[in-house]
């Protein structure tokens, strides 16, 4: 009788087993790529809304009213700092420029935290009003986020923006400040709550 040995494999059997891994990991390769991005733009949102929340918990506890002002930077992208009344007329742009009010040291941007993630609504997708076209940043001329002593809050949206077009927006309700994240979905064009 005799025996083969199957201690090791042939060469055949070596390359298709590369072939096969190589391309798992080519069709794994955008998978990645996508859910990356998603988690980047939805990462972002969360970290907003939370930033609102806090501005909401500061007001209240304080007793002074609390903002989120938002600019325009050098380069065009948005940048924000969170701004705390000290004067007793509520956060103002006037008195932030004249330094009454007080506001973080050095300005946030979105980009700087989440690679590549902008406040910004792609082209073709409309609002969360249906509406084409919206900035990044909607709260009205002064492009802020003001929440008083009470708990309200100037009602308003935060459009995020990933590189890949993921969207998500966080609105804010007026009289309850409450915080609500919603993303597009580009297949049934359409907003809905995340």
């Amino acid at each position: 009788m005799r025996r083969e040995s199957t201690a090791g494999f042939a060469l055949l059997d070596v390359l298709i087993a590369t072939v096969v891994a190589v391309s798992i990991a080519g069709m794994a390769v955008p998978l990645t790529s996508r859910v990356s991005d998603d988690w980047r733009a939805r990462a972002a949102a969360g970290y907003l809304a939370g930033r609102l929340r806090l501005a909401r918990l500061q007001a209240v506890a304080s007793g002074d009213a609390t903002a989120m002002v938002f600019d325009r930077a050098a380069d065009g992208g948005w940048q924000f700092v969170l701004c705390a009344d000290r004067n007793g007329n509520g956060v103002r742009r006037a008195d932030v420029a004249a330094g009454r009010d007080a506001c973080d040291a050095v300005p946030t941007r979105l980009g700087d935290l989440f690679a590549g993630v902008a406040l910004g609504l792609a082209a073709g997708v409309p609002n969360l009003d249906g509406e084409p076209g919206a900035d990044g940043v909607v709260f009205g001329t002064s492009r802020m986020a003001s929440c008083t002593a009470v708990g309200h809050c100037t009602p308003g949206t935060l459009y995020v923006q990933s590189p890949g077009g993921r969207q998500y927006a966080v609105r804010v309700s007026g009289v309850t400040g409450r915080t609500r994240l919603y993303r597009f979905d580009p297949g049934a064009g359409r907003w809905g709550e995340h």
